[in-house]
């Protein structure tokens, strides 16, 4: 079997992405008369930086983070939503003991596959890693990714797209069946109640210590920027909303930045940008006071 392209698989969340990228290793392994076994361990590579040399010599000395992934035959798969915001520290860790050390296959099995869940979460830094990484190693390697939005330029480039298209995730229907007492939200409903408390009650200076509330548990469940704005977009999709609610935050939409996939934000920026789209929202959302006509009086003309 010749190697084939890199691929993305795109489409939203619980459609079965996943699956498809699974199956078609399995189709791979297959052709060149092996058998697929998944298996599943901890990556512990530095998060640090530091030369090979240096991490040999102080294994206990660095701070090493264990990250889980997955093996085969051919490949060595990743999920990026795992590796909170030091994915470029990852990636770099990955791409610098690919094909070397005990892991390497033998001649034959020569072409492998490097794979990637939840693309859309990686870094600026991260991408420009990936595609040096295929420049160099694109004889031999194919890259494998899964997306839930369009792949940046850079990756997009070297990527076949596969449209993967939506289906009920049922996995939280399932736990509410055998835990029918739990009240278990999704981030959707979460994000819906939130939203119609807004609606229901003027904007006050209290909201303020809310918001911020709001925000430090979002960054606490380790949601991205561009995964968060994202959420809380498409969540107003399932409220009333005025003609002129609609313009107002389509223009606090289109006018924030970083929300495209493969983009970096600074750390010292994420909760201002939360905090201030957040407000923005709030204001927005919240009851409008009624207009007062103003009573036209008669002018009474003076003495001439």
């Amino acid at each position: 079997m010749s190697l084939g392209l890199s691929i993305c698989w795109r489409g939203p969340p619980g459609s079965g992405k996943r699956y498809a990228l699974q199956n078609q290793l399995q189709m791979w392994t297959k052709s060149i008369g092996q058998i697929y076994s998944l298996k599943k361990q901890l990556w512990d590579a530095p998060v640090q930086g530091g030369s090979e040399k240096e991490d040999a010599d102080d294994d206990d000395e660095k701070e090493k983070v264990l990250l889980p992934m997955e093996t085969s035959i051919l490949h060595w798969g990743f999920d990026v939503s795992r590796m909170s915001l030091q994915d470029k520290q990852f990636i770099k860790s990955i791409i610098s003991k690919w094909g070397r050390g005990s892991q390497v296959l033998a001649s034959s099995y020569s072409q492998r596959c490097l794979v990637f869940y939840h693309a859309h979460l990686l870094s600026s830094e991260s991408v420009l890693f990936l595609q040096a990484f295929l420049e160099e190693n694109h004889k031999d390697t194919v890259l494998w990714l899964t997306s839930e939005f369009p792949l940046p330029q850079r990756l997009a480039d070297w990527c076949l797209e596969i449209p993967v298209p939506g289906k009920t995730d049922l996995s939280l229907a399932k736990i509410k069946k055998q835990s029918p007492h739990l009240p278990i939200l999704t981030m959707d409903e979460e994000i819906q109640l939130v939203y119609k408390s807004w609606q229901e009650n003027p904007a006050t200076l209290s909201d303020v210590k809310k918001i911020k509330a709001i925000v430090y548990g979002l960054l606490h469940r380790n949601i991205r920027w561009t995964e968060g704005f994202h959420l809380w977009m498409f969540a107003l999709d399932n409220i009333t909303l005025t003609q002129e609610q609609k313009r107002q935050l389509a223009q606090v939409f289109i006018t924030q930045p970083f929300t495209g996939s493969g983009q970096t934000v600074p750390s010292y920026r994420i909760p201002i940008l939360w905090e201030n789209f957040l407000l923005l929202l709030r204001n927005i959302l919240g009851p409008q006071a009624p207009i007062k006509k103003i009573k036209k009086t008669r002018k009474v003309k003076g003495p001439e």
